[in-house]
């Protein structure tokens, strides 16, 4: 959720404690006796959100889809598909409400979840209880209909799963699905909001980098630009074939030294500058030259 907020203060008591805004407290689940990780720099230091803190909470309403992507871990996996029972729900949602603090919820997983009937009722069950709501879909199945019913539920957030922009680039991880038609599909999400300053729900774009689509991925940010994404997250690919690990982008980065972190490596700190055609290929040189990178 992109948003411009205000700095917060701690102030030093005087016993010597620190104290944190008890907004923070009950916002990262600072209760007595919580223990939490502190990272150090040299004028800083991060306070790391108790791991007994839930951050995140993945409901996954059907693991049945309509598309055969290659990236898609069902392809190496024997298992049953069906939907989450309602009992199963109503037990999260009475878990839920134990919470101190409610987490973001995300509708998703290896399946669908428009495939449930239920979804736009399980969205407002959800949002109910006080939790902000996101959804990721491959955006095939997202009719009017669908839109309208999971607008009104009060989704915050529609993640759109879009792995190139070109039909024929789309077509080669997106087994199954026409890329202008979920275009087609974001466009008429995106003009059923109710108009404002900021439209609600959001909508971000979910691209998952490899060899085969990287090239695309200049043409799909100007793409979000025009459907009105307010969010663009690349994630790396996670093989689960040896045949789709030959499709990764980071192998070098896992023994690279650059994005490894250590008082103990050479550092080389680089300040924001321009990024252009005289710089490009000196800073990725730099970026190459064997020091651990600090930006």
């Amino acid at each position: 959720m992109i948003s411009a907020k205000s700095p917060l203060w701690a102030e030093v008591d005087e016993n010597g404690r620190l104290q944190l805004p008890p907004e923070l407290i009950a916002q990262y689940g600072l209760q007595p006796g919580a223990r939490v990780r502190i990272d150090q720099d040299a004028n800083s230091f991060r306070l790391h959100r108790p791991v007994t803190h839930l951050n995140k909470l993945y409901i996954e309403p059907t693991n049945r889809c309509n598309l055969d992507c290659i990236t898609c871990m069902r392809n190496n996996w024997d298992v049953t598909y069906g939907n989450m029972t309602p009992e199963t729900f109503a037990r999260i949602l009475d878990d839920l409400q134990t919470l101190p603090a409610r987490p973001m919820v995300l509708f998703g997983g290896i399946g669908e979840p428009t495939f449930h009937r239920r979804l736009p009722d399980m969205i407002a069950r959800v949002k109910a209880l006080g939790c902000r709501v996101e959804m990721i879909t491959n955006g095939t199945l997202l009719d009017a209909d669908r839109a309208r019913r999971i607008i009104a539920a009060g989704l915050d957030m529609l993640w759109v799963s879009l792995d190139g922009a070109r039909p024929q680039s789309y077509a080669d991880v997106r087994l199954g699905a026409e890329l202008p038609n979920v275009i087609k599909n974001i466009e008429q999400f995106r003009r059923l909001r109710r108009p404002g300053h900021k439209p609600v729900p959001e909508i971000g774009i979910a691209f998952v980098a490899m060899k085969r689509n990287i090239s695309d991925l200049p043409e799909l940010l100007a793409l979000g630009k025009h459907l009105g994404v307010t969010q663009f997250h690349v994630s790396n690919l996670l093989p689960h074939s040896a045949e789709t690990s030959a499709d990764i982008l980071y192998e070098q980065t896992l023994r690279s030294i650059t994005y490894l972190p250590s008082p103990w490596l050479r550092q080389l700190h680089l300040p924001k500058m321009d990024f252009i055609y005289y710089s490009a290929v000196p800073l990725l040189e730099a970026l190459r030259s064997g020091y651990n990178v600090v930006f």
